[in-house]
């Protein structure tokens, strides 16, 4: 016997095939081309993105650009370069890139990326780096980037996250890979605890399973005696307390 076919209303049906494209990675990269496309030319004359000024110097209030980098719009930043905007001049605190990264903008910071822009800008020593705050937003693709830039994978914020601590602490897996792929160290310790502790802490197999198939320390223990496996039975995590155990972590 045929099934009987169903006939969804029209909105139901493009609903479906909408959500079968992952919208926000299909919108980041559709923003890209459309904002690349459009830079490239201004008034009739091609600007070449590849070819401008990535010069750095102290500005004493924020630019234009870094104003529309911050409120990430493209519109806007469009705008600044075609006046001639400097996409690496910067404040006592900040740049364009990272008022767009710490912003949450990840097409914007993308693109001033790729321009040219200068990673290391805006962001002081013994805080947050670029690369920790964009592990820390899981954006996969900025970190790849920043990677292929040599942003150091080791440096930590004031906390003792790295930027692995910080995509494992959040729960985000692929860039937890790319970052171990990358030889990132599993076994740092933020605020004393194994990433790995952390990890346990929040019932994550997954994570877990990455962190300890890459090395991570099984018999970690915190300066109260806490180790992974003591957290995983204290919360009644059964799966995890066997995984564990299995793994090698001792009672």
């Amino acid at each position: 016997m045929q099934k009987k076919k169903t006939n969804y209303p029209l909105f139901i049906q493009f609903q479906r095939a909408f959500l079968a494209f992952k919208p926000l990675k299909f919108f980041i990269m559709s923003l890209m081309v459309l904002f690349l496309a459009s830079c490239a030319h201004q008034d009739g004359k091609r600007i070449d993105l590849k070819n401008i000024d990535i010069s750095s110097f102290e500005v004493a209030e924020k630019t234009a650009l870094m104003l529309a980098a911050e409120a990430g719009d493209s519109g806007l930043l469009k705008s600044a370069l075609e006046r001639g905007g400097k996409i690496n001049a910067f404040t006592t605190q900040d740049s364009a890139f990272s008022l767009a990264l710490k912003n949450g903008h990840e097409a914007i910071s993308r693109i001033l990326l790729s321009a040219g822009s200068d990673w290391s800008l805006g962001f002081s020593p013994g805080q947050a780096s670029a690369l920790i705050v964009a592990a820390d937003q899981g954006f996969d693709e900025l970190v790849k980037m920043l990677i292929i830039r040599s942003a150091p994978l080791e440096q930590a914020d004031e906390n003792g996250y790295t930027a692995l601590a910080k995509s494992a602490s959040n729960g985000h897996l692929t860039t937890l890979k790319i970052l171990i792929n990358a030889g990132a160290n599993v076994n740092v310790q933020p605020e004393g605890r194994s990433v790995l502790m952390h990890v346990v802490e929040k019932n994550n197999m997954l994570l877990s399973q990455l962190l300890i198939a890459a090395g991570a320390d099984l018999n970690f223990s915190d300066v109260e005696g806490d180790t992974a496996l003591k957290i995983a039975r204290r919360n009644g995590f059964f799966d995890l307390d066997l995984m564990l155990v299995q793994a090698g972590a001792r009672p």
